[in-house]
């Protein structure tokens, strides 16, 4: 049987080396000599490679591949009777400013498309909402060099909020004689189910 001795689902930086460890087994659990070893990657475009496994002692192989498209790659790790391994990694460049979401991508978001829809605020009003989200962001998650889609999205719903809030200053509805004021939560719920993944741990 094959175990794998590394992730088989990873977050990789465009460039870097996907690195695969396994270790081939018997039934008894011993380590194999020699087995016949073949290694499939293929690329966010479909192509498909065959690197070769290094064995780093005995029945114990390590596979190295630089990741140079953005996007999700696989491999498939196969010994002959003794079965298969699958991997799985996905690949994003460093982000610079101009891949963060512009004053463009949140006027789109909040229009979906259709300019008619927009809040009746001025530019430079919507530039400082989405520059303060973006720092309130970063203040209780980790943004690496990477800015993922989740984190993205969380942004924009954010300076959504924060658009619709201002109108309430206090972030009350009024309600009526039987339901009376409804106040809303602090947090947004989707906002942090999106930045689940990426909040800083509280120091004690």
């Amino acid at each position: 049987m094959l175990r794998a001795l590394s992730n088989t689902s990873v977050e990789l930086q465009l460039n870097g080396h996907w690195v695969m460890e396994f270790a081939v087994l018997d039934d008894d659990y011993c380590l194999v000599t020699n087995p016949t070893v073949t290694v499939t990657v293929t690329n966010p475009s479909g192509a498909v490679t065959s690197p070769t496994a290094t064995a780093i002692n005995t029945g114990i192989y390590r596979v190295s591949v630089q990741v140079d498209q953005n996007g999700r790659w696989v491999s498939s790790v196969s010994v002959t009777n003794y079965g298969t391994l699958g991997y799985a990694a996905w690949v994003e460049g460093v982000s610079t400013t101009t891949d963060l979401p512009s004053l463009t991508d949140l006027k789109n978001y909040l229009s979906d498309g259709n300019p008619d829809y927009l809040p009746s605020v001025s530019d430079g009003q919507l530039q400082e909402a989405l520059e303060a989200e973006a720092a309130a962001q970063r203040r209780v998650c980790n943004v690496g060099a990477i800015y993922p889609t989740d984190l993205r999205q969380a942004l924009l719903r954010r300076v959504a909020r924060n658009l619709a809030l201002r109108g309430l200053p206090e972030a009350v509805f009024q309600g009526d004689a039987e339901t009376g004021s409804l106040v809303l939560p602090g947090r947004d719920p989707e906002v942090r189910r999106l930045e689940a993944g990426h909040r800083k741990l509280v120091q004690p």
